[in-house]
């Protein structure tokens, strides 16, 4: 894990200047080494902060190929580079470094762009070729590491953050309108859209290329599911032997490695499987809470104490909650960040730093597996659909009649029968937004509300798609908007932070292959995974019910949090109020300071999630001042 950052032809007077400011915005990426390179004329330079893992003591770079025709920057691991390292050097190649930066660089200089379908790893890397005088960018397939850009008159920049980019003071920081939906609708922005309208973000999955004649941009990898027929008992094998595979690739580091274990399914069985291929213990990290409903800690500690890891525990109590500390965490998002598990993960990655550089991790079990409950209201949704019309309709009407008996429920419901309605992949959308697209208008303030006209319209239709099975449309939806836009965007930057790698053997290229071809039937509800849980561990793990890493965030904040939020969003001088309807935000504060969820029509979550969007929204506004 490290952060990389550069610029091409660049118009500006300070170039050396302008690198290292965007160098040093990526320190606590790379703790170990900087460095920054810059082309004698100045048109071309390269900045790199390194978290040392791999060949620790000539790993360094920026780096150069053995002819002097490529410089690279690199973020990210290949975990099959020493197998490509065996392939290039029959053609010819030879290596100065045991590292996987010299590897994919002189895979690039063999096979050119058509090197990124033989990666196996997390990457993004930026590789200037000083014959062609061209610049390539590319990301990974589902977007575990990230990459942001800009382009336009005053040159082309990049960066692993956006606060990399940013630290261009020269360029437009306008609001882009588009994300603001997004993010109030599913609490993120989705690739290539950020909050600023000027800044991108590299598709997973994708690559780019800047020559001085303009930019060309592609895909190599898009997730495409060819479902092969398959007895249970032989898919449970198959299934073992890639996870088995993937996390001993996962393994490669010359450093200490642990991992996070929440003691869910997911984690659980890498526990396991790595106990398996490891052969010595391991230290484990958890998150423990006080709150009733959100503590998974008993079900670590008996993994934990089955494998015999060294665990480590720590515990977030209620009344706990720092807004300084809070607002670290949202200031790391360079853009506001709805999901509220950000705040635990930063708190285990903090904690696991302190003794790893590596940790592995469990997330993408749920997208390959199938266990979010709303794929199974997805498909239960394709079902009701085919009722006739007026069903639905009249469905609808009793449901809106009971929102001042049970609010919560109705609002469910709406949800679901919305869902319900759609005949393709809008369903997915549906059944995943926090706020539904019609209420914009009770939130947004109308200048607001008129920027984004038609794009909550366009946001539906991408998704609009016909595929199969309720099922497999919401794992590809969650795949190629959910996955990149949250769950990894979370991880990156909360184990970044702390100068903290984090490993995803679930998102495996070989365990990606396998879940592509997995009936639906077998994916459903993680059979699967909790078979081979009950081959290693007690039978309280693979039967347990599926949780979450969600905080309670009002009983996490106190009293005093809470009203420190509330003053603070309802001061005149807030910059949210630019945005928002003041209204809007007045009846919600009032919601969340009594504890009155019903009041707003909707449950305990969803009124504290919205909070937690408010305050995320006015913390980056106030740091960022992008013009609005």
């Amino acid at each position: 894990m490290c952060g990389i950052c550069g610029f091409f032809d660049p118009l500006t007077t300070s170039p050396r200047a302008v690198l290292e400011a965007m160098t040093q915005s990526l320190a606590h990426r790379g703790p170990d080494d900087v460095n920054i390179w810059l082309e004698p004329d100045q048109s071309i330079g390269f900045g790199h902060t390194r978290l040392s893992v791999i060949d620790l003591e000539r790993g360094q770079q920026p780096m150069h190929s053995m002819d002097g025709r490529y410089v690279i920057v690199f973020n990210g691991e290949i975990y099959n580079y020493r197998v490509l390292r065996q392939e290039l050097e029959q053609f010819g190649h030879s290596f100065s470094t045991d590292s996987d930066t010299e590897v994919l660089l002189e895979a690039y200089r063999r096979w050119g762009q058509e090197c990124l379908e033989r990666l196996q790893g997390m990457f993004a890397f930026a590789l200037f070729d000083r014959v062609d005088q061209s610049l390539f960018l590319a990301r990974d397939r589902t977007g575990i590491k990230p990459l942001y850009y800009h382009r336009g008159s005053q040159g082309f920049f990049f960066g692993s953050e956006l606060k990399a980019v940013l630290a261009v003071t020269t360029l437009s920081r306008r609001l882009h309108y588009p994300a603001l939906v997004e993010f109030l609708v599913l609490s993120y922005p989705t690739p290539p859209r950020t909050f600023f309208e000027d800044i991108h973000e590299l598709e997973p999955g994708s690559w780019l290329q800047i020559t001085k004649q303009g930019m060309r941009q592609g895909r190599y990898w898009t997730w495409s599911r060819q479902v092969v027929p398959c007895p249970e008992p032989r898919a449970l094998e198959l299934t073992e032997q890639a996870l088995i595979d993937s996390v001993g690739e996962h393994l490669i580091s010359d450093v200490p490695i642990g991992a996070f274990l929440s003691g869910g399914i997911d984690s659980s069985l890498l526990i396991a499987l790595l106990a398996k291929v490891h052969h010595r213990p391991l230290p484990t990290f958890a998150v423990a809470f006080d709150a009733v409903g959100y503590d998974e800690s008993a079900y670590a500690r008996l993994v934990a104490a089955t494998l015999g890891t060294e665990h480590c525990e720590i515990t977030v109590k209620s009344g706990d909650g720092d807004l300084s500390l809070l607002d670290r965490i949202l200031d790391q998002f360079d853009q506001p960040f709805g999901d509220s598990s950000a705040i635990p993960t930063f708190l285990i990655s903090q904690e696991a730093r302190k003794s790893v550089k590596v940790v592995i991790g469990g997330d993408g079990g749920d997208e390959m597996f199938g266990e979010y409950r709303r794929f199974h209201y997805a498909d239960l949704a394709q079902k009701v659909g085919r009722l006739p019309r007026w069903s639905l309709s009249a469905a609808q009407c009793v449901m809106k009649s009971v929102e001042g008996v049970a609010p919560s429920l109705a609002r469910q419901s709406r949800r679901f029968l919305t869902a319900a309605a759609y005949r393709d992949r809008r369903r997915v959308l549906a059944l995943s937004c926090y706020t539904f697209p019609e209420d914009l208008s009770e939130i947004l303030r109308p200048h607001a509300m008129e920027r984004t006209s038609g794009y909550t319209e366009a946001m539906w239709s991408e998704c609009g798609t016909r595929v199969g099975p309720g099922g497999p449309e919401f794992v590809d939806v969650t795949i190629s908007r959910a996955l990149p836009g949250d769950y990894l965007r979370k991880v990156d930057m909360m184990s970044s932070a702390h100068g903290l790698e984090v490993r995803l053997p679930f998102l495996g290229e070989r365990v990606l292959d396998w879940s592509a071809k997995l009936p639906y039937a077998l994916r459903s509800d993680k059979g699967l995974l909790r078979s081979l849980v009950a081959k290693y561990l007690p039978r309280e793990i693979s039967n347990k019910p599926k949780g979450g890493f969600g905080i309670p965030f009002d009983s996490w904040l106190g009293e005093g949090g809470r009203k420190e939020i509330q003053d603070s969003l309802l001061s005149p001088s807030a910059r949210i109020l630019d945005l928002i309807d003041a209204t809007y935000v007045r009846q919600l504060l009032s919601c969340f300071a009594a504890g009155d969820w019903e009041q707003k029509k909707m449950s305990r979550y969803n009124l504290y999630q919205r909070v937690y969007f408010l305050w995320a929204l006015e913390r980056w506004l106030t740091r960022w001042k992008p013009l609005v």
